[in-house]
């Protein structure tokens, strides 16, 4: 581990993978990723977008190829990450970040509603931590899940029963693999986000009455800013967090500390 403070969170030398970049915190995460230094495979199914975003990241210095990947299909993750090594020379920071909610859904949720959510964001996040396992295997490397508040409580707002269990999934899933994977030198860790903008709290956070909510929940008053997760970031993608595995950082504004 580097001594100087301005050197361990630096991702120089390093290949990153975001899956789920097409939109939203993926996008950005790439785009940070890219300014610490790493060299970045942007995955997602919507590849016109992957196009502009790699073109952003370009213009801005760094260096990024896209890769067309549908998170719940084990060989389309598996060809994501031969891209990586195979382009790049190698995957150093998996970051699953494909994630989806139903908008609308009955009480119950149906069974299909369910396995859907489910199948991206819990099985797609073992997917994408088991393809990079089997590349950073000897060699050591950083895979950061993301889960969600939601994860970590219940019954506090518009969720799903499924987007709560998927994400309660990633929470644990997180442990097991950083225990599991810490003799290979493969940190697993998570970012649990509170409320932020994106496609997936638009409808939420676009209603006067949705804000005012989280506002008032939320102890520093305010939905989090675009660059507040940044920081996490790159503390757990770097050699900055060396010694943190198995961890779920919370992002949250104080939400969850009530």
């Amino acid at each position: 581990m580097a001594g100087d403070p301005g050197e361990i969170f630096s991702l120089a030398g390093k290949t990153a993978v975001v899956v789920g970049a097409s939109s939203g915190l993926g996008a950005r995460f790439a785009q940070v990723l890219a300014a610490a230094g790493a060299k970045v495979v942007v995955g997602a199914r919507r590849e016109d977008r992957l196009s502009e975003l790699v073109e952003r990241i370009v213009a801005s210095g760094g260096e990024a190829i896209a890769a067309s990947c549908d998170v719940t299909d084990e060989a389309s993750v598996e060809d994501l990450a031969d891209t990586a090594v195979g382009e790049l020379g190698s995957l150093d920071v998996m970051v699953a970040c494909a994630g989806v909610a139903p908008q609308d859904y009955d009480e119950p949720e149906s069974a299909e509603s369910f396995r859907k959510v489910m199948d991206v964001n819990a099985t797609g996040a073992w997917l994408c931590a088991a393809s990079a396992y089997r590349r950073m295997k000897g060699a050591g490397g950083s895979v950061i899940l993301i889960s969600s508040i939601s994860g970590l409580l219940a019954g506090d707002g518009p969720d799903s029963p499924s987007y709560t269990a998927s994400k309660g999934a990633v929470v644990n899933l997180t442990r097991e693999l950083g225990v599991r994977w810490a003799p290979e030198s493969i940190r697993v860790n998570s970012i649990a986000p509170g409320w932020f903008h994106s496609e997936m709290t638009e409808t939420d956070l676009s209603s006067p009455s949705g804000l005012e909510f989280v506002e008032s929940r939320t102890p520093l008053g305010r939905v989090g800013a675009e660059d507040e997760l940044d920081g996490a970031l790159v503390f757990l993608a770097s050699e900055a967090s060396s010694y943190v595995t198995g961890h779920t950082l919370v992002v949250d504004g104080g939400w969850t500390a009530r």
